[in-house]
């Protein structure tokens, strides 16, 4: 039980060091770094990454607890309906990250779900976060594809449980899940987040948090929605500050780009200045010339 308490703590001081938007996942960030230092996965793997948030702290965490694992991300990095459709500079950047970082134990896997699916062994992966295209057939498949690569007492986690707007699905496959796998638990906020365990898990590898009507689930739900809300904010304020520096940026910018044309329309009137000076020089000069040539006036 200390123990329990104790990664509670750690998780409440989890900073991650990478957030871009989507900001969807950022509430359930400090979850999943407790998730990890209470599991100890040996092998992870995330289908949908997008730009990274929920895999990349599933990596820092493991990294700073020393954690042996081995972790990958499954992802077209190209977009769908429900993320949306991007470009390259977002698998870029990702990739970069993960060189910079994880590269010793993490790997991005730029395919299909089902492509990449053939690559892993049957009773492999200890933890499987599912998180790709959200309609209820899409997740459906997904679960149902990957279910045979899952490692006895394997957890799978299902993003967007509490959305149900806009063709999401996941909350109508999560309610037929939960009659089926007696482990499981359930976060509302930040869109929702289910925690299934499969069976098959030793007797010391036992999880009471996620049985159900377990006293800790109550606990569990209230302490990481008051951590994730305050991830979230710690999210906005991050993202406000960049904006503000995109902001003065663009100010300076702006700035710079007035101050060149004031420049270049003071050249512009030196010039004309000095075109004026010359023209009055020449008609001086004419007029003194025609005073010098005119004949003389007769009485």
């Amino acid at each position: 039980m200390n123990d329990f308490k104790d990664g509670l703590l750690q998780a409440a001081n989890f900073t991650p060091i990478s957030l871009r938007a989507p900001n969807s996942w950022s509430g359930h960030l400090p979850f999943a770094a407790w998730l990890i230092k209470q599991q100890r996965p040996a092998l992870l793997v995330e289908l949908g990454t997008h730009t990274g948030n929920s895999y990349f702290s599933f990596c820092q965490a493991a990294q700073e607890d020393g954690i042996a694992v081995k972790c990958y991300a499954v992802d077209t990095w190209q977009g769908d309906e429900h993320a949306g459709i991007y470009g390259q500079e977002v698998f870029e950047q990702v990739h970069m990250h993960n060189q910079d970082f994880y590269s010793g134990f993490s790997r991005l896997l730029r395919m299909t779900f089902d492509d990449a699916a053939n690559y892993f062994a049957d009773g492999s992966i200890d933890l499987l976060h599912i998180d790709g295209l959200h309609t209820y057939e899409a997740v459906k498949h997904d679960f149902d594809t990957w279910l045979p690569k899952l490692a006895p007492g394997a957890i799978v986690l299902f993003h967007d449980i509490n959305v149900r707007e806009r063709g999401f699905g996941v909350w109508q496959l999560w309610e037929e899940l939960k009659e089926r796998y007696a482990e499981h638990h359930e976060f509302v906020h930040s869109h929702g987040l289910g925690v299934l365990r499969i069976g098959g898990a030793s007797e010391a590898a036992a999880m009471p948090w996620l049985q159900a009507g377990a006293p800790e689930q109550q606990l569990l739900r209230n302490y990481f929605s008051a951590l994730g809300t305050r991830q979230v904010e710690r999210t906005d304020l991050i993202k406000a500050r960049a904006d503000l520096v995109d902001m003065k940026n663009a100010s300076l910018q702006h700035a710079q780009g007035l101050m060149e044309q004031i420049q270049a329309l003071q050249n512009v009137v030196l010039q004309r200045d000095a075109h004026v000076q010359h023209l009055e020089e020449e008609i001086t000069r004419r007029e003194q010339e025609a005073l010098l040539t005119a004949p003389p006036k007769t009485a």
